[in-house]
């Protein structure tokens, strides 16, 4: 059976600029009152926080399901079935859309949700395609992917409460109080908050914040078996600082910093911190 893989920009794929036979990938919206943007095709990561920076009223949503069902008419040619590695379903309708999209052009679809996005959703497709490849069937790379995905976290540590209040993440009252009281919400998103963003503890410095987000990677056991990925949005001198502290916590791990992915960043606002881990798929 020849298996094709999709993803979507949530991931990063298009500006980490991966390149892999077999793997493809389909944009998410970036939009304000005037504009539709088509996320690493129209438009990249620092220009769309060059508009947050502007406060242009940005907001994110799925992909045109029109480009959703062009990709799947052009990949049922070649392909015997889709399988999608997308954007959490607690933060996005990508894979509501993908399944109705397979359904309108009649092709086999399976997918799984990977209770989050950014780096840990391209680390999932990615190992996806290299397991199609060595021959493994749906069921066994779904099994392995499921395991790896339940073992991975995202944190969020906004700057911007006023910012999260206008985007629904938290009450205006909270945001108010928050930035009074100088308070640092760390957000989670994993597979016991069903890929929903939730609180997970509030702090009252940025440095406590990270002290929380590493105590709870401790009490995982994150050691060199998994990857972790430190992110932001134009907080390059706060994120750097983040990443020391963590790496000097855990030597052993893999680590990389980027900018956070601008389909999450226009929704927790600048000067946001971001940290992912996963355990490596493997196999």
């Amino acid at each position: 059976m020849k298996i094709a893989v999709v993803t979507d920009s949530g991931s990063n794929i298009y500006h980490q600029n991966i390149q892999m036979e077999g793997l493809f990938k389909i944009p998410l919206q970036i939009t304000d009152d005037n504009n539709a943007y088509l996320e690493g095709e129209n438009i990249t990561i620092d220009e769309a926080y060059q508009l947050l920076q502007e406060k242009r009223p940005l907001k994110t949503s799925l992909p045109p399901i029109g480009r959703i069902e062009e990709l799947f008419e052009e990949l049922k040619k070649n392909y015997d079935l889709i399988f999608a590695v997308p954007i959490c379903s607690g933060l996005s309708g990508t894979i509501s859309a993908m399944v109705m999209a397979a359904k309108m052009v009649d092709v086999p679809f399976d997918y799984i949700d990977c209770y989050s996005t950014a780096s840990n959703e391209l680390h999932l497709a990615i190992s996806a395609r290299k397991m199609f490849d060595e021959g493994m069937n749906v069921d066994e790379v779904k099994v392995i992917l499921e395991e790896a995905a339940a073992n991975s976290v995202t944190f969020v540590i906004a700057d911007d409460l006023p910012h999260l209040a206008r985007n629904g993440r938290v009450t205006p009252l909270a945001a108010t109080i928050g930035g009074l009281l100088k308070i640092k919400p760390v957000m989670i998103v994993n597979k016991e908050s069903n890929g929903r963003i939730d609180v997970y503890q509030k702090a009252r410095t940025m440095s406590r914040a990270w002290d929380v987000v590493i105590e709870y990677f401790k009490e995982k056991g994150v050691d060199e078996n998994y990857l972790i990925c430190v992110a932001h949005v134009r907080s390059q001198s706060e994120c750097e600082k983040f990443y020391e502290r963590i790496k000097s916590n855990f030597p052993k791990t893999e680590m990389f910093m980027v900018p956070l992915i601008s389909t999450v960043g226009v929704n927790t606002g600048l000067g946001c911190v971001a940290c992912q881990y996963i355990k490596k798929v493997t196999w």
